[in-house]
Order: structure tokens, then sequence, then C-alpha cells
């Protein structure tokens, strides 16, 4: 009987722990690629017309650094926006789609 109780208290941490980690990696902001996007408060207005240009504007309270991951492609400039800033970023001719704000 205590074979049994000490297996299943094994058993019960374990689940305990595998919980707990996946608590904390569902937390993150990081996503598979290991970019880590920018608040929901940083946004973009895409403009596509054969040639993809994308303005970033800083809704936060705080500075923000931001580039645009494009369909084939990130940005290489890194933006800094103060509260409030609007920039664009724009590479050239891409047929490709704004995919979304990453931090940089």
């Amino acid at each position: 009987m205590r074979r049994l109780l000490n297996g299943t208290a094994v058993v019960l941490g374990g689940m305990a722990l595998v919980a707990a980690t996946q608590g904390v990696a569902g937390a993150s902001t990081t996503s598979a690629s290991g970019a880590t996007e920018v608040p929901s408060c940083v946004t973009y207005q895409e403009i596509a017309m054969g040639n993809v240009w994308a303005n970033i504007t800083n809704n936060c309270s705080t500075t923000q650094r931001a580039t645009v991951q494009y369909g084939d492609r990130i940005d290489p400039t890194c933006y800094t926006l103060q509260p409030g800033e609007t920039k664009t970023s724009y590479i050239g001719f891409n047929w490709n789609r704004v995919t979304r704000l990453v931090s940089c």
C-alpha cells in the first residue's frame, strides 16, 4: 500500500510540474521563431499597391522599439517610436503582406 501511495505522489508531483511549466510558457509573448511581439498598443496600417508600406504607430504611454515582419522577410530597420509617434516601414517591391510587428 505504501509503495502505491509513493508512486501516486510522484505522478501527481510530476503532473503539477508540467502544469506549472505550461502556465509559464503560455504567458510568454515570444513566438516559435524567437521574435517577441510588441504590445497591443503598437499598431500598424498596411498600404499595399504592388509595393507594401506599413505605418507603425505607438499608442503606448512609453517608448517602444518595433520592426515589421512581412510574409517573406523582416524589415532590417528597428524603429524607435515615442508615444504617439508614427513611422513608415518600406522595403521595396514586395507582393507579400505584413504579418505582424515584432520587438527589436
